[in-house]
């Protein structure tokens, strides 16, 4: 069987699926990633983003997670990355390794992307202790990221939780 077949053989096919089953199937650790659940603090919304949606189609989701009040990441930790869509329902956006910086040490990519200045400008504003990472692609999740939906478990405000939670549920 082809890499290929493994990874199709891998795809959610039924509702009740944890997201630690699927990545076993994928011969990923659930216990060694963590997930991560985003969505637009309320501090941050401006004129240009007024909802997750605005930060995507800005090209900016993929930094959003990238910066933390605290270092709520281990450094070097594998990462998937989750939009809000509604209520419990969030859609995989990326697969990644983040890498903790010093504390206040921003990305470069992060400091010139002017369109997404407000932000870094809030989100530095609001932080008790402002947080980066930087963030390299990981193989494993590529065919699924932009597709893979999960139904998020509560308190939702618990947005970071490891991978292998039984509550993180496949739904799509």
């Amino acid at each position: 069987m082809s890499a290929a077949d493994l990874r199709q053989s891998a795809l959610p096919d039924r509702v009740s699926q944890t997201l630690a089953a699927l990545l076993a199937a994928r011969s990923l650790d659930a216990t060694a990633i963590v997930a991560i659940r985003n969505t637009l603090h309320p501090a941050d919304v401006s004129s240009d983003f007024r909802t997750l949606e605005d930060v995507a189609q800005a090209n900016a989701l993929q930094m959003l997670d990238r910066m933390q009040d605290g270092p709520r990441i281990a450094h070097n930790s594998l990462v998937l990355s989750f939009a809000a869509i509604d209520g419990v329902r969030a859609r995989l956006t990326a697969f990644r390794r983040f890498l903790m910086r010093r504390e206040g040490i921003v990305p470069g990519d992060i400091v010139y992307d002017y369109d997404a200045a407000h932000l870094l400008h809030s989100f530095i504003a609001r932080a008790a202790t402002p947080v980066f990472y930087d963030a390299f692609d990981a193989p494993g999740m590529d065919d699924l990221i932009g597709k893979l939906i999960v139904q998020w478990p509560a308190p939702l405000n618990h947005d970071i939780r490891a991978a292998s939670d039984p509550a993180i549920i496949v739904i799509a």
